[in-house]
């Protein structure tokens, strides 16, 4: 099931989604597609929530569209997430259609990120502050290594500072066993993969 709606607002977009596919990478795909339609998030709430006794995410984005043409990419990206959220589809053959070209990921790193893991032990959940120089592809680019690394978001914060040009995001995570993870080695291992680039290029 999946239920999409959007708007134009201004020179932006503001879409909203709701879907009772929750398992890990919900959020990789849905950031996936909106990189592959050269969109970029500039801000959003993601959300996780029980309605008589099923779960579902419900998701709202303001997105930016490169070539300006907001009418033209609203329409692509709900025709891509029927087909991303379609119980017949495979994502890995939607991204071989794609051909999706890695993002600079050098430009969302220009300075040192603020990257920090806290466990929040009333919620159960650990959160990741990840503050870093915005730029298209960041999200999908840090969804996917924490796919890759059996995250589960339980919800979120998407914010761009347009003064300073910064994104200051807050994601809300468990392990793939559903527990808090911010002071075991995953927690390192994640940051050391998000940071991998600079790193390498420090050398």
């Amino acid at each position: 099931m999946i239920e999409f709606q959007y708007k134009r607002e201004k020179e932006n977009i503001l879409i909203s989604l709701k879907t009772d596919s929750t398992q890990i990478g919900t959020f990789h795909r849905i950031a996936t597609i909106i990189y592959a339609l050269k969109m970029d998030i500039l801000s959003g709430e993601l959300s996780t929530v029980i309605e008589q006794g099923n779960e579902y995410t419900i998701d709202s984005f303001i997105l930016q569209a490169d070539d300006g043409d907001t009418t033209k990419a609203a329409f692509q990206l709900g025709m891509m997430m029927d087909s991303v959220f379609s119980k017949n589809a495979k994502f890995e053959e939607i991204l071989e259609k794609l051909q999706i070209q890695e993002p600079a990921i050098a430009t969302f790193f220009k300075e040192t990120p603020e990257f920090i893991f806290s466990d929040l032990p009333e919620k159960k959940q650990t959160c990741m502050y990840l503050e870093s120089s915005a730029g298209r592809g960041l999200l999908y680019y840090v969804s996917r290594i924490l796919m890759q690394n059996q995250i589960n978001i339980l919800s979120a914060t998407i914010e761009t500072d347009f003064e300073t040009g910064r994104a200051k995001d807050s994601f809300y995570l468990t392990d793939g066993s559903g527990q808090m993870f911010a002071s075991t080695d995953l927690a390192l291992k994640i940051r050391r993969e998000i940071l991998a680039p600079i790193q390498s290029n420090s050398r």
